[in-house]
């Protein structure tokens, strides 16, 4: 496949991807108005439990219905779909049961008092979730670009525009929640009538199901470790700081989410790529080297026009909000090296080493630790950032160290990815406990500026590409 058609695919599977980062970057200053930042934080501690019961569910079943989907037949890929959802249901039901028997001690540690019917809709979400992501998996695995971003449409907008009204209704935590809830319905409903052959039931074989649970097992405790990983910062807040430090800290992740679906979108597209991509030539390294170089090269861009005018993104929040603009630097790390770890890690899957996951993940996990304990105390929701910054950074160099480690003819060019880590941690920096607007947009100029030197040939293909695109458009 040419450099352009992975593009137009990327572009199929992405297109929803950047309608729901456009989307965030308008609809979050309403919710600002809105939701208070004390109601936002508690939205967040909803999201930090969902996150862990999610993850406890899966069971690693999704990583293995994408890793046996094209060794099954095409009719028997619902046998496939059922192997993988069944024991995940099985965990859903034993843990719901659990979340509603210690309803009232539950919401105290999440939220610091008793709501009524929040677990209840909690229960609800991880049954919804569970379908929505094989519906989301059966759609990315069979390279249905515009459908996955139809579904990524009807999500965002739903989500949006429910959370809008219910926020208009009662300005609590509860509108946040219950939009998204209406948003992952919606979706389900829209992929599933799309789809219904694969989701046609089925008892699925004794050997498929010890299959799919011997090789998903091995991602539960790394998962639940990458979950503790990321949600470290939420927690640390929780106990040492305020509902309000925590809402700030979120606003600031809402923008971020415009890098995290531009990862999102482009994760989606990569994983089934690559893996038929080293399916038919397990020796081609130049195909991972040069997808390295061009996402190193453009998140790095994007992050340092972010960090630009974040200034300026912040100005449409609620004055209560606009702390959030100093969180933000090191929070868009995030985003930016989970990608570019995406295009290392391959050779840890593709060896079948999943084993590694669990030191990278603890390692990582342990860094954000000690660095949210130190921090958060001291500079509240701008230490947490720092510190989960930070621990991105490492998760990037373990995954990509550990990865050439297995396959040493990898040949990444680890240099420039070190130059423009160390300018943009320099820039974030500064940015964290400096608030002037004009020096910040030179920073991100000078951000982009020494990236593109540094990454001249992924810049070059890109503007050709552009340029080639632009041209037939006006011959048109």
């Amino acid at each position: 496949m040419s450099t352009r058609k992975y593009f137009k695919s990327f572009l199929s599977f992405s297109i929803g991807t950047w309608l729901r980062a456009f989307i965030s970057v308008f609809t979050t200053p309403i919710i600002t108005y809105l939701i208070n930042p004390e109601e936002f934080g508690k939205s967040a501690m909803y999201a930090t439990a969902f996150g862990v019961i999610n993850t406890t569910v899966l069971f690693g079943t999704d990583q293995a219905f994408v890793r046996f989907f094209y060794d099954y037949e095409e009719d028997r890929k619902n046998e496939l779909l059922w192997s993988c959802l069944l024991p995940s249901v099985f965990i859903a039901t034993i843990l719901s049961l659990f979340v509603l028997v210690l309803s009232d001690r539950i919401s105290v540690v999440l939220y610091g008092q008793r709501y009524d019917f929040i677990n209840l809709m909690l229960v609800v979400n991880i049954y919804l979730s569970l379908f929505q992501r094989y519906n989301q998996l059966i759609v990315r695995m069979l390279k249905k670009g515009m459908l996955y971003s139809l579904i990524d449409i009807v999500a965002a907008i739903s989500t949006t525009v429910f959370t809008i009204i219910f926020a208009l209704i009662s300005r609590t935590f509860y509108s946040v929640i219950l939009g998204g809830f209406v948003g992952t319905l919606l979706a389900l409903l829209v992929g599933i009538s799309q789809g219904k052959s694969y989701w046609r039931v089925t008892k699925p074989r004794k050997e498929e199901l010890k299959e799919v649970l011997k090789y998903s097992a091995p991602f539960v405790p790394t998962m639940l470790l990458f979950w503790l990983f990321s949600s470290i910062d939420r927690i640390s807040l929780r106990q040492y700081s305020t509902f309000v430090q925590i809402g700030i800290y979120s606003a600031a992740f809402k923008v971020v989410q415009v890098l995290t679906l531009v990862q999102s979108g482009f994760t989606t597209f990569w994983v089934p790529t690559a893996y038929e991509r080293y399916s038919k030539d397990n020796q081609d390294t130049s195909f991972f080297v040069r997808a390295n170089e061009m996402v190193s090269f453009v998140m790095f861009s994007v992050g340092f026009l972010l960090l630009g005018f974040k200034d300026i993104l912040f100005l449409l929040l609620a004055k209560s909000y606009r702390e959030s603009s100093m969180v933000f630097p090191f929070l868009a790390f995030l985003p930016i090296m989970y990608s570019i770890s995406e295009t290392t890690v391959v050779w840890i899957n593709f060896k079948k080493k999943s084993y590694w996951h669990m030191l990278i993940a603890t390692v990582s996990a342990l860094t954000n630790y000690i660095g949210n304990t130190v921090l958060v105390p001291i500079y509240g929701a701008r230490g947490a950032a720092i510190s989960t910054g930070i621990s991105y950074i490492v998760f990037f160099w373990m995954r990509t160290l550990v990865a050439m480690k297995l396959h040493p003819e990898a040949g990444y060019n680890l240099k420039k990815v070190t130059l423009v880590t160390v300018l943009m941690s320099t820039v974030a920096l500064i940015e964290t406990f400096q608030n002037n607007v004009a020096v910040n947009m030179v920073l991100g100029a000078l951000g982009i500026i020494i990236t593109i030197i540094v990454y001249k040939e992924p810049f070059t293909l890109v503007k050709k590409e552009f340029l080639d695109v632009l041209k037939a458009r006006l011959l048109r």
